[in-house]
């Protein structure tokens, strides 16, 4: 059987009669007004393949093509078209489609493309496959449907599968054949609104004649924003609509639009009622939001087209539920991690049973998720809403979140003026009686304790860490059963975020205390930037201490013709920093001590730099010189004020130098923690591979908790878990901020111009240079002196910042780790520069200003 007519068709059968097609014959059997039709199924179109032999010529054309390569996937698919152009369809096919057609009606039909890897979950190809409309008689309908099956090969898409990862392999194509509604308007709905991603908004496009000029960007067609549920319009607007698309004889044809009709709007009041029912019941139907292309004709609206909306990012998981109202949820990769890439299903566990323990620990209760910890698309976000009822603590939240990304701040801000009336009001959060009486007297304890022995909280704050870490190491060395391992991990994440917390406590003092120096000395002095190189090169900062420790090793390794993994310094730098990874934060992610490649691509480019020790010795003199900088800021503020103010103003400088290089140490040890739990999840994901519920070990960071005890096998679910992860890392817009409508917020600043892009000063200095862009810093190949440009970093981002000139981030505050980076390093950086690697390029020569925060192009 090579045809099947819409009303034999229904969802189960996207290999058979592709996407478009299973979306038809399901909206037709559940009574929506869809012009009748049939499929041409994929067995016709492998048939016409193997008849003609095409496979092998298919193959050996597209055989070392890349993405990239416009002109060789243009060509490539000009010779698979001659192909199909020359080769013949089957007598049986033909037959069998010239007996559809006639029973049809044997009147003008659409034929349309419908690709079983067509507008698949994260993937949208939509306008890649031909379509033809006005089709007449059964040797013009072969000619089509051969167009269509062609249109597989075409340069466009075959780009596009290679960029998202999809095989060539068992591609097959459907046609849908459907009988032809002579519409004299007709347009596009979106039943969540693409534009701002929110659910409960429908985007409803309309112009005269078909909807071809709509599809092809020909005319500009009128627009309706319109609440899903009340139906009420939200934002209308009617264009001049100049070109329609209409039919001739055979196929169609563009023409003026009558000038009567050109300002006038294409829907009446009524019409787009029916429009609106109509999405409401498509959107029903197929459970997820649809992209509806329809066409209207004598009064009544038909649907010829549905598919997934592919483009808006997930909904946050756990779903709220409706009743409560509007929920703001902070994205914490962006907003606290300053990443944006996803985190791995174990990864996501790692998180959850850290905001388990610390709920617990608040409220004496364990709960397997708590209300306000949710995830999409593989990154966390946290449901804020309830900070947020009383708008008097608006100010405050904001502030604490723009000193971490100014853009999440920004963007908060202008949400919650926007939506005050939704927000407020509610019951706003209260702190937990346990949280109050057993847990803060003792964190505001080790901040007082700071304030008045910074050596001696030093030394608790890294005595503490160590000795977690010791008993962590000592209690996993006794483990030996799977059941025991899990629940191992189970109890010691939140324990060991609890550790950090106290870690954090402990150097408080110091943290809080440079923003009072610089207020201090802003108001004395007038300036507060002269305290800049007296809070750099500041002592015990781990990830710093790693940046020096790296070149020390190259120095080590300088008679070397290129380090290895055995050599005596990279052994020693794996001691010590070999729990560290790119991305660390996440369980998931290998630890550089079980991949040391990126390290030693570190120490080779430091080799092949020359000199590495000139930094080292630069570090240590610019120590020394922050030590002379106190000094001489507070002879100022002595001269200026007066002896009390200068002993305040040193006291609180010395607590400055001695606790807040540590403020990276709490995310180092529960870094070194989070390692010793990944060893232990690695002896589960043996036994599970030795049991043959997983292919390899290194699968269980692609499960999670509730897979493993169900006991099922997991090789599946694994393989789903890698492949969602993989395609998730190429998204590069993540919102900061997301709602419960689904309105996403990625950012808040207006683009300062062609020439300059505004961001937040975050290390000062000026620099001009080339922009190197660098996505992830494995194989980065950034040069000595050359502008690094990224979306974010972290610590496993350090070694770079030895060679770059000056850093330029896309997210990030003045105490993300990028800036705090930077400033040790003593280099320009700006961060919040929204679009920065797209809207730069490597090679461009530019001039970034770390105390204005501008980045200015300078070719």
């Amino acid at each position: 059987m090579f045809t099947r007519w819409f009303t034999e068709i229904g969802a189960a059968d996207l290999a058979t009669a592709g996407g478009k097609g299973a979306s038809l014959g399901a909206l037709l059997q559940a009574g929506l007004p869809v012009p009748p039709g049939f499929v041409v199924l994929t067995s016709a179109y492998h048939e016409f393949v193997a008849a003609n032999g095409l496979q092998g010529a298919i193959a050996r054309r597209i055989a070392h093509l890349t993405p990239d390569a416009t002109e060789a996937l243009e060509e490539a698919a000009r010779q698979i078209g001659r192909l199909f152009a020359q080769a013949s369809i089957s007598d049986a096919v033909a037959a069998e489609m010239a007996a559809m057609y006639r029973q049809l009606g044997g009147g003008p039909v659409a034929v349309r493309s419908s690709a079983t890897a067509e507008d698949l979950p994260g993937l949208s190809f939509a306008g890649q496959y031909t379509t033809t409309l006005n089709v007449t008689g059964a040797v013009a309908l072969c000619q089509a449907v051969r167009s269509c099956w062609a249109s597989l090969w075409n340069a466009r898409a075959i780009s596009y599968r290679m960029q998202h990862d999809v095989t060539p392999d068992g591609l097959a194509l459907a046609v849908i054949v459907q009988q032809l509604v002579a519409g004299d308007k007709a347009g596009i709905l979106f039943t969540a609104n693409p534009l701002n991603g929110r659910r409960d908004q429908l985007l409803i496009n309309a112009s005269w004649g078909l909807g071809e000029a709509i599809v092809g960007g020909e005319v500009s067609p009128d627009q309706w924003v319109v609440d899903k549920a009340s139906g009420r319009t939200v934002e209308s607007r009617i264009a001049r609509k100049s070109v329609m698309t209409v039919l001739r004889e055979t196929g169609t044809q563009t023409m003026a639009v009558p000038e009567d009709l050109q300002q006038t709007p294409v829907l009446n009041d009524d019409e787009l009622a029916q429009v609106v029912v109509l999405a409401r019941q498509v959107e029903s139907h197929a459970g997820a939001p649809q992209d509806v292309e329809w066409v209207w004709r004598a009064g009544q609206c038909y649907l010829v087209q549905s598919r997934p909306i592919t483009s808006l990012f997930p909904l946050p998981e756990p779903l709220p539920d409706p009743s409560a109202g509007l929920r703001i949820h902070l994205c914490l990769n962006m907003v606290f991690q300053s990443i944006t890439e996803p985190l791995t299903p174990m990864g996501l566990e790692f998180f959850r049973l850290l905001y388990a323990g610390l709920a617990a620990a608040a409220t004496g209760r364990r709960t397997p998720y708590p209300a306000w910890a949710r995830r999409a698309a593989g990154r966390m976000y946290l449901d804020v809403t309830s900070l947020l009822r009383d708008a008097r603590r608006w100010p405050a939240l904001v502030g604490a979140i723009s000193r971490k990304d100014p853009i999440a701040g920004q963007a908060l801000h202008r949400f919650l003026e926007a939506n005050a009336a939704a927000i407020g009001g509610g019951r706003p959060a209260r702190l937990p009686w346990r949280l109050v009486l057993h847990i803060l007297p003792g964190l505001i304890c080790r901040v007082g304790y700071g304030v008045l022995s910074p050596t001696g909280a030093r030394s608790r704050l890294i005595t503490l860490g160590d000795r977690a870490i010791a008993r962590l190491e000592r209690h996993a060395a006794g483990l030996t059963d799977m059941a025991s391992r899990l629940r191992f991990v189970e109890e010691e994440a939140g324990r060991s975020f609890w550790t950090a917390i106290h870690q954090v406590a402990y150097c408080g003092a110091g943290l809080r205390g440079t923003e009072i120096a610089v207020a201090l000395v802003e108001r004395w002095l007038g300036d507060g930037t002269v305290l800049h190189p007296a809070l750099q090169a500041l002592p015990d900062n781990p990830t710093t201490e790693m940046g020096l420790a790296l070149l020390e090793a190259a120095q080590a390794l300088q008679e070397k013709t290129a380090p290895g993994p055995d050599d005596p310094a990279v052994q020693d730098i794996l001691q010590r920093f070999g729990h560290r990874a790119v991305q660390e934060i996440d369980m998931g992610v290998p630890r550089w001590r079980e991949d040391p490649t990126y390290l030693l691509e570190v120490l080779a480019a430091y080799m092949a730099q020359g000199h590495p020790g000139d930094k080292v010795r630069e570090f240590r003199d610019a120590a020394a010189r922050a030590e002379a900088s106190v000094a001489d800021v507070v002879a100022r503020v002595r001269r200026g004020k007066g002896p009390a103010h200068a002993w305040l103003l040193g006291r609180l400088l010395r607590r400055v130098r001695v606790l807040a290089g540590l403020r990276e140490r709490p995310k180092f040890d529960l870094v070194r923690a989070l390692a010793v739990l990944r060893c232990v999840l690695h002896d589960v994901g043996r036994e599970l591979a030795a049991q043959g519920r997983l292919q390899r070990a290194a699968d269980v960071f692609f499960v999670t908790f509730a897979d493993i005890e169900a006991e099922d096998d997991l090789r599946a679910i694994a393989a789903a878990n890698r492949a969602q992860h993989e395609r998730e890392l190429a998204r590069t817009a993540v919102p900061r901020i997301i709602a419960s409508t689904g309105a996403c917020l990625y950012g808040a600043q207006e683009a300062a111009g062609e020439s300059v892009l505004a961001g937040v000063p975050v290390s000062p200095g000026v620099y001009e240079g080339q922009a190197r862009i660098v996505h992830r810093p494995q194989g980065s190949q950034l040069q000595p002196g050359e502008i690094l440009v990224t979306h974010s970093t972290d610590p496993g981002w350090t070694p770079l910042f030895l060679h770059a000139g000056a850093v330029v981030m896309e997210s990030g505050g003045p105490i993300s780790h990028g800036a705090i980076v930077a400033r040790e390093y003593g280099i320009p950086a700006v961060a919040s520069v929204e679009a920065a690697t797209t809207r730069l390029r490597t090679g461009q020569r530019l001039r970034v200003n770390g105390e204005s925060g501008e980045v200015v192009c300078l070719d």
